[in-house]
């Protein structure tokens, strides 16, 4: 009888030292002038890539250019503020890519999982 009650007081006394640190972890630290919460920036996890082809489509209304990869791939890029669109030494809207169906283009872009995410628009002609 005594070796079992010895046995639950242990039981009980390493549950609680685990306890007391997991529940002190849980709750927010006194006195601190820290937002209970932090916001980080997602980066890509994958490389910039590089696609040559022809522009197929400009969709300005959802700031996309499609793009048709070596294979006739279909490849929609979504082109945002910082995107550059360039073609020779001129800086193009994308209003004025529409224009440009059927050129060349080297799309340098970062895959998302939003989308592709075109860095410069370098069209060839």
């Amino acid at each position: 009888m005594k070796v079992r009650l010895m046995e639950a007081l242990g039981i009980a006394a390493c549950s609680l030292l685990l306890a007391v640190p997991m529940l002190a972890a849980a709750m927010p630290a006194k006195n601190s002038t820290a937002p209970s919460h932090t916001v980080q920036a997602v980066r890509s996890v994958w490389p910039p890539e590089t696609l040559t082809g022809t522009i197929l489509q400009v969709v300005p209304a959802e700031r996309l250019v499609i793009v048709a990869g070596p294979a006739g791939v279909p490849f929609d890029m979504v082109v945002n503020r910082s995107t550059r669109i360039e073609a020779g030494n001129q800086r193009l809207t994308l209003d004025q890519v529409r224009s440009k169906l059927t050129d060349r283009v080297n799309v340098r872009f970062v895959p998302e999982g939003s989308g592709d995410i075109a860095q410069t628009i370098q069209i060839m002609g």
